[in-house]
């Protein structure tokens, strides 16, 4: 699962993220000099835009390629965790916390209340926790039982073959991908593959509350926009 160079991932991912909102968000969260959690941090993009922004950072994902790229990739005051986030475990505490870019989505629906718990106790009083999550509109809309996508950047062309299928009995979509990797003239296949779980706002509400959090605000896109009224595309909340 996701255990591919983090370059490639940083040309897939590029497609799909609005990177300049994403840092612009959580960045206006923040205090001077904050201290931030990302949880499935991937190749550390986020926590490298909000280290140039003088603001200092721990990474954790379970993914080791992608955490030795982040590494390498720079930044001052960020530490990365190769592990997964529902058995990670620090006695610091954050300004804010934040799990972007549907990857609540991988968690398995019966353990996001002690996840939600333990990110609880990791913020500072007043701090914020920021979760991206996609909904059920985006599962449905986007469905197909097989796709291919290319992404590009310099010499270097991916091809994403993806079959997905769904578990109607457990709101469960399981993705299988093989990446086709021409670099400099070399090719390579990566073979992937990840489930996801479908999740509500509502069931967010539920379980943010029940945490003991309140969801202070909710937006349609990292440029602060309402979420649409037809339920449709990313979620973005905001919990204190």
């Amino acid at each position: 699962m996701f255990e591919f160079p983090g370059r490639y991932y940083e040309v897939i991912r590029s497609g799909f993220r609005d990177l300049a909102g994403e840092t612009a968000l959580l960045a206006g969260l923040l205090p001077t000099a904050g201290h931030v959690l990302d949880l499935g941090c991937g190749t550390g993009t986020n926590l490298r835009e909000l280290a140039a922004l003088g603001h200092s950072g721990v990474g954790v994902d379970q993914s080791a390629a992608f955490i030795e790229f982040a590494k390498g990739a720079g930044g001052s005051g960020l530490q990365y965790v190769h592990s997964s986030f529902l058995s990670f475990e620090t006695d610091e505490t954050f300004d804010v916390v934040h799990c972007l870019f549907a990857t609540l989505n991988l968690v398995p629906p019966a353990e996001l209340p002690a996840l939600f718990a333990k990110v609880r106790s990791w913020l500072k009083p007043g701090g914020k926790f920021v979760l991206e999550a996609a909904h059920l509109l985006n599962f449905v809309d986007s469905f197909q039982p097989s796709s291919v996508n290319h992404h590009q950047s310099d010499d270097l062309l991916i091809t994403r073959l993806v079959k997905a299928s769904v578990n109607a009995h457990t709101a469960n979509w399981r993705n299988e991908e093989t990446l086709l990797v021409s670099d400099a003239g070399e090719v390579s296949l990566h073979p992937n593959f990840f489930d996801q779980w479908v999740l509500t706002a509502p069931e967010l509400h539920h379980l943010l509350n029940t945490a003991g959090f309140t969801v202070e605000s909710e937006f349609g896109s990292f440029r602060g926009t309402p979420p649409p009224p037809f339920g449709r595309g990313p979620l973005i909340q905001v919990a204190t």
